[in-house]
C-alpha cells in the first residue's frame, strides 16, 4: 500500500473507533527500523484523550494493524497518538 492509501485507511479506522477523542487526522510514512526492515510510522492527532477506561487510544495500534493486515499490508507499525489537550505550551513548561 502507498503512504496515501495507508493514511486514508488509518484515518477512517480511527475516526470510527475513537469518536470521543475528536480525531483530527493522521499521517503515515514508510520507513525502516533499526535492522533495516520496512515499517510504517503513523502519527494520529486527537483533540482530547477519551474519558473512559480502558483508554481506547491504547488499543488503537492493534485496531490499525488489524485493518492493514486485512488489506494485505504486513509491515510493522509504530503509532504515535498526539493528543492536543496534553501538549504543553512553552509558558506551561517555564
Amino acid at each position: 500500500m502507498t503512504d496515501q492509501e495507508i493514511t486514508e485507511l488509518v484515518s477512517e479506522v480511527l475516526r470510527e473507533q475513537v469518536p470521543e477523542a475528536g480525531f483530527l487526522g493522521a499521517e503515515a510514512f514508510s520507513s525502516v527500523d533499526f535492522d533495516g526492515d520496512p515499517i510504517i510510522k503513523i502519527v494520529a492527532r486527537y483533540q482530547r484523550r477519551p474519558d473512559v477506561k480502558p483508554d481506547p487510544l491504547l488499543n488503537a495500534s492493534h485496531v490499525v494493524r488489524s485493518a492493514l493486515i486485512s488489506r494485505g499490508e504486513d509491515r510493522f507499525i509504530l503509532l504515535k497518538n498526539d493528543v492536543a489537550s496534553e501538549n504543553q505550551s512553552e509558558s506551561e513548561i517555564d
